[in-house]
């Protein structure tokens, strides 16, 4: 039986329901399911996700952790990067810029479909094709011109006792951090939904 980490916005039966990447880890150690809704459609949002990354468009978090305690250096975005827009399989998104003790690090694209799923694979030290942990941003059509965002995070077997002991130190971090994402990514999109609509009237 899987630890569940925590499911902030997410309803039971969304916390429960099979999603894209959830193959890549049949047996997880732990998993936690997030969502929110988000008043613009699937196309709206998903040029959000594909430029994320310390060192292209931000991750749409808390700067004053990311830059003022971690020295990331991170710029959130607050428009879409056309340059930015052309993310697949094998990319990496990254959380630690260059130069960062350790390098430019971060989940690699595992798979990823236009405006339905982005899944990533966040695996440090594993060998080659055993997945260790998932990232898993999924975006269900509301039918209202609205869009539900899920984030799942899972973690498997195979991660070392430095990893497992970090999951187990930096989790509610973690949960507060990507609760920050989701939010973010919510205001953004909404903002440039509002934004054409007075452009329209105007």
């Amino acid at each position: 039986m899987p630890r569940l980490l925590g499911k902030w916005g997410a309803t039971g039966s969304e916390s429960g329901m099979l999603l894209p990447g959830d193959n890549l880890i049949p047996e997880p150690d732990s998993v936690q399911t997030m969502a929110v809704t988000i008043s613009a459609p699937p196309a709206q949002v998903w040029p959000w996700l594909v430029q994320m990354g310390v060192d292209r468009a931000g991750l749409y978090s808390y700067t004053w952790v990311e830059n003022g305690l971690l020295r990331l250096g991170v710029t959130n975005a607050d428009r879409i990067h056309p340059e930015w827009q052309d993310l697949k399989v094998g990319d990496t998104i990254a959380f630690t810029p260059p130069g960062y003790p350790g390098g430019r690090r971060g989940p690699r694209v595992a798979e990823l479909e236009s405006c339905r799923h982005l899944v990533l694979d966040s695996s440090p030290g594993a060998p080659a094709g055993t997945v260790t942990g998932t990232w898993q941003f999924i975006l269900h059509d509301t039918g209202d011109g609205g869009t539900r965002l899920l984030l799942r995070t899972r973690t498997g077997p195979g991660r070392t006792a430095v990893l497992r002991f970090m999951d187990f130190l930096l989790q509610p971090g973690y949960l507060f951090m990507d609760r920050a994402m989701l939010l973010g990514i919510k205001q953004r999109a909404e903002r440039e939904v509002q934004k054409a609509r007075v452009a329209t009237l105007a």
